[in-house]
């Protein structure tokens, strides 16, 4: 991760790059906005350790903004896939207090400046955000650096685990937990087939995500599920956890069925399996997201998820041009 110094302003914040040992700062920053929205827990220190240490930001750049000691803004621009197509990725959090156009495009510019360069290397022509829909922060500073919203979104949802369904899986299927991390590839490789339509699925877990879910502190092996028939693996899920154990929050972060064997209660089955597990852990919720254009969200809907806005995104777009301007004092 490196880059050029970036500008600075009089006395105020500059932007330099980010490095591993940011973890703790950009930690407690996300933590800050969480409560700010009204989020529950955020990503821990070890766990932003964790990410940091892995590979997600490989071919991009990521950058902190920085007031002295203190961590006032953090962003990165990453090479992607989003909707089917390739594309540049940019994260954006500001602390109170440094939201004020002046000084946030002492980040965003930089951010844009990186973008567009990755987007000339791999042939893209757009760059893409997404934010909570509860988020009212950061919306203006997108909208005024040329950013517009994108009218798929994310829809969010969410299971109390009050009242569990049950849903047997049919006759002549198995199920049984993913041995990790031996079995990557075979979870890797079932989701290539299950996401045919990515311009409505969205994209696939990687394998480094997957690593990184399967290296956090009390991974179950239960979080990983593989449905198999005579001939082979036909479907899986994977779970997060943003905490483990008794009272814990965990995501049902991808569900995929091969298209030979949908129609048949196979993802029903596992989701189910998912809650029935969850339940007997004690655990607070599951959560789920999906686009707006997936017809998978009738199947959770079915199943008792019910909305939340809290876990519901918007995606907005800006086309890469040059970057709006603001004068300078």
């Amino acid at each position: 991760m490196t880059a050029a110094p970036g500008p600075r302003l009089m006395g105020g914040p500059e932007v330099r790059p980010l490095r591993e040992n940011d973890a703790r700062g950009v930690a407690m920053l996300v933590a800050d906005y969480f409560a700010e929205i009204g989020m529950g827990q955020s990503m821990s220190v070890e766990q932003m350790r964790q990410l940091f240490a892995t590979s997600w930001l490989e071919g991009g750049a990521g950058f902190v903004l920085e007031h002295g000691p203190e961590t006032a803004g953090y962003g990165f621009v990453r090479p992607t896939r989003w909707k089917g197509a390739d594309s540049i990725q940019l994260g954006l959090t500001l602390k109170r207090g440094y939201r004020d156009p002046e000084t946030y495009h002492v980040l965003t510019d930089q951010l844009l400046e990186k973008g567009s360069e990755l987007a000339g290397k791999h042939g893209v022509r757009s760059m893409s955000i997404h934010l909570r829909s509860i988020d009212t922060v950061h919306v203006p500073v997108v909208l005024e650096l040329g950013f517009q919203e994108h009218p798929v979104s994310m829809l969010g949802f969410r299971h109390d685990l009050d009242d569990v369904p049950a849903r047997p899986l049919p006759q002549g299927l198995t199920l049984r937990c993913a041995r990790l991390p031996e079995e990557t590839p075979t979870v890797l490789g079932l989701s290539g087939p299950a996401f045919d339509d990515r311009e409505r699925q969205g994209e696939p877990v990687t394998g480094t995500y997957l690593s990184f879910v399967a290296g956090k502190s009390g991974f179950d092996p239960e979080q990983v599920l593989l449905v198999e028939n005579p001939d082979g693996p036909v479907g899986y899920t994977v779970v997060d956890a943003t905490s483990h154990g008794k009272g814990g929050c965990y995501g049902i972060l991808e569900l995929g069925v091969l298209p030979g064997s949908r129609g048949r209660g196979i993802g029903s089955a596992l989701v189910c399996r998912v809650l029935g597990w969850l339940k007997e852990k004690n655990a607070r919720s599951a959560v789920a997201g999906m686009f707006s254009s997936n017809i998978a969200a009738t199947l959770f809907w079915r199943l008792g998820f019910r909305p939340d806005p809290r876990r519901t995104f918007r995606f907005f777009v800006r086309d890469l041009g040059p970057s709006p301007t603001v004068e300078r004092r």
